[in-house]
């Protein structure tokens, strides 16, 4: 009996044994993932109206580093991610190639950015230009070269963390050769975003504990341009094994991730006006991600008080002092911005009427010169511009590049729309409402129209297009600025209709319009008429 108890001991003994290691061998990582896209070359600070003193890379610096002193001393791990598009839509940035985002971005530590359709807007020497500047990888699995299949970029990195393995591929739209400038794209080729994950992600889960996919193909199902290019959504359906989509491309300032099968998906807005993190807990031993929590980091956003019939400012959740070191990074380049700047683009034969007074009441020739460049940069049918965004005048001479940064000092981008007749006319109705001396006053091109005071209230009438009277039925691709596209100065009716940001500057879009020109004489033509 007792050589039996001792056997049974024995036996409980070795099974307690054998159990204890593997409890012990299991582990919780924990890694932080921030996250930006589609700055657009805001790479300073900015003043979306009404806000002032919004974004930039100094400040943003200043956040990162405050978490990472945070994770550092947990003991955890921290990524730092683009969802590209860092060109186009500041000149202190477009006018340099981008080059102090990137140098700042290097400062920064970023650990890999994914190519947007905007790094393509310059030609491809510009590109690989960039990614000598850089000091971290641009990635794109499904851009290839076209005779020989070979990746433009890399397609994933690897990235250890004491033991926990990270995977990280990217992925662009496939939309890009659509729009952007053909030429420089014709030898390369877009490859399925889809098939491209559904061949490199088995790859990567046999190599990796977490798998990422860095995007920039937008938060929707099918593209919001109409082509039908795959987004985050539809890839977290169809394709098994990722475990996290850090997107970019529609610009989606999300407040929470969204959970898609197993797949975590986050978009932290643009501009810089946000950082996204993802805190995540790894357990090693279910192979699994445990837990998450996801925040949208506002940086430097603020919001407005009214008491005492005053409007006052506060931040909207935490303020950042700015990074001195970055501030004194940036100084040579608005230095040699400077001299940029103040270089001629072109010359006005006639003055282009503009501030507040015209472009709030009346047809002028400088609302018809910025709608006219709107089309002309975006292919669009209609143009409509707010005259409230218009803030001067030019004299008649040369006009120089800070001329137009006068005219249009918003840092507004083109949206683009496709709009029936029907909900065109409810633009110009709208429009027809708004009492004279309003922001909202609206400038057209592509358009004659009409607005009927008699009765004591706006309506439009007589709306042609084309020499041909406007049909409601009929689809009319239509830009306006991101101002009134997210409802400024009273265009609610816009919010309810999907759109693109183009990312194109207002103010890039008048100068390049200017410059082909050489000269300009721009006039009123009776693209509206008013019945009092």
């Amino acid at each position: 009996m007792k050589s039996l108890k001792i056997r049974i001991f024995s036996f409980l003994l070795i099974l307690s044994l054998l159990y204890i290691p593997a409890t012990l061998s299991a582990k919780i990582y924990n890694l932080t993932i921030l996250h930006t896209n589609d700055p657009h070359g805001h790479f300073m600070k900015f003043d979306p109206y009404p806000e002032k003193d919004v974004g930039g890379l100094a400040a943003q610096s200043t956040l990162v580093n405050i978490i990472r002193a945070e994770i550092e001393k947990a003991g955890a791990h921290l990524l730092l991610l683009s969802g590209g598009d860092i060109n186009t839509g500041v000149p202190e940035s477009d006018l340099l190639d981008a080059e102090p985002d990137i140098k700042l971005m290097n400062l920064i530590g970023y650990d890999a950015m994914v190519l947007g359709n905007h790094e393509f807007d310059n030609p491809l020497d510009v590109l690989m230009k960039q990614r000598k500047w850089a000091e971290f990888p641009f990635l794109s699995a499904n851009i290839v070269k076209r005779e020989r299949g070979e990746p433009l970029v890399k397609r994933f990195i690897m990235k250890d963390f004491d033991g926990l393995t990270v995977a990280i591929f990217g992925l662009t739209t496939e939309e890009v050769p659509i729009i952007t400038p053909p030429e420089h794209t014709k030898t390369l080729k877009f490859k399925s975003i889809i098939d491209t994950a559904r061949e490199l992600v088995p790859e990567l889960r046999r190599k990796a504990d977490i798998v990422i996919a860095l995007t920039h193909a937008g938060l929707w199902e099918d593209s919001g341009q109409g082509h039908k290019a795959a987004g985050d959504l539809k890839l977290a359906k169809v394709v098994p094994g990722i475990d996290i989509i850090v997107g970019g491309h529609s610009h989606s300032a999300m407040k929470e991730a969204k959970i898609v099968k197993d797949t975590i998906i986050v978009q932290a807005g643009a501009y810089s006006e946000y950082v996204g993190r993802l805190d995540i807990s790894f357990d090693s031993d279910k192979d699994d991600i445990e837990d998450h929590k996801y925040q949208l980091l506002p940086v430097n956003k603020k919001k407005r008080i009214k008491y005492g019939g005053k409007s006052y400012y506060a931040y909207v959740k935490t303020g950042y002092m700015e990074d001195p070191e970055i501030l004194s990074a940036m100084k040579p380049y608005l230095k040699k911005i400077d001299r940029i700047l103040s270089k001629p683009v072109g010359e006005t034969v006639v003055e282009l009427q503009g501030g507040r007074k015209e472009s709030r009441s009346q047809e002028t020739n400088l609302g018809n010169l910025i709608t006219d460049a709107m089309r002309a940069k975006t292919g669009a049918d209609i143009a409509f511009q707010n005259g409230g965004g218009i803030r001067a005048g030019i004299e008649p001479g040369v006009i120089t590049y800070r001329d137009i940064r006068s005219v249009l000092p918003f840092r507004g981008t083109l949206v683009l729309f496709t709009m029936t007749g029907r909900q065109i006319r409810n633009v110009l109705n709208n429009a027809a409402a708004i009492a004279p001396g309003s922001g909202g006053f609206l400038h057209v091109s592509g358009l004659k129209w009409t607005i009927n005071r008699k009765d004591g209230h706006g309506v439009a009438e007589s709306i042609m297009t084309n020499g041909a009277q406007l049909q409601m039925n009929r689809s009319y691709k239509v830009v306006t600025n991101s101002f009134m596209a997210v409802g400024g100065d009273g265009y609610e009716m816009f919010k309810n209709i999907e759109q693109m940001d183009t990312g194109f500057s207002d103010a890039d879009a008048l100068m390049e319009y200017v410059a082909k020109r050489g000269k300009v004489r721009a006039r009123i033509e009776g693209r509206l008429t008013i019945l009092e």
